[in-house]
């Protein structure tokens, strides 16, 4: 053996934890975390969707107002995520009403651990009530 290969010592054993515990995971839970952003803004954009229809096609404000309510209380259910709602419009013929679903994402997702800090993301949609419907005893 010449003097070079004696010298040669391996640092593997420094590098790969330091390797895994630095970059891996991060990166781990990076890709773990990103899915959850997009998911729950699909889901708080189709429960506006559907809370504005629900609240536009009502005979009355109050019926519209519990369908729209229990809708998106539906969709918070099956998400696992919490949903708020909040309705505004005129109550009339031809208006448009207006639902908002405000869903909490979590920023940072450590599996086994938990999450830490997050952030609100509001969904906007609106209906029109027809210009023909009746409108029922809170015309």
């Amino acid at each position: 053996m010449n003097r070079r290969t004696e010298r040669d010592r391996g640092s593997t054993a420094i590098e790969l934890p330091l390797a895994v515990g630095l970059l891996l995971i991060p990166v781990a839970c990076l890709v773990l975390a990103l899915p959850r952003w997009p998911e729950s803004q699909t889901v708080a954009t189709a429960a506006a969707k559907e809370a504005a229809t629900l609240y536009a096609t009502a005979s009355t404000s109050e019926e519209g107002a519990a369908l729209a309510q229990a809708a998106v209380e539906r969709a918070a259910a099956n998400s696992g995520r919490p949903l708020t709602l909040q309705l505004s419009g005129d109550w009339c013929r031809g208006c448009s009403l207006t639902a908002n679903v405000t869903v909490d994402v979590p920023s940072i997702i450590v599996p086994g651990i938990g999450s830490t800090g997050n952030f609100s993301w509001t969904a906007t949609s609106t209906a029109r009530r027809d210009d023909y419907q009746s409108i029922g005893g809170d015309a």
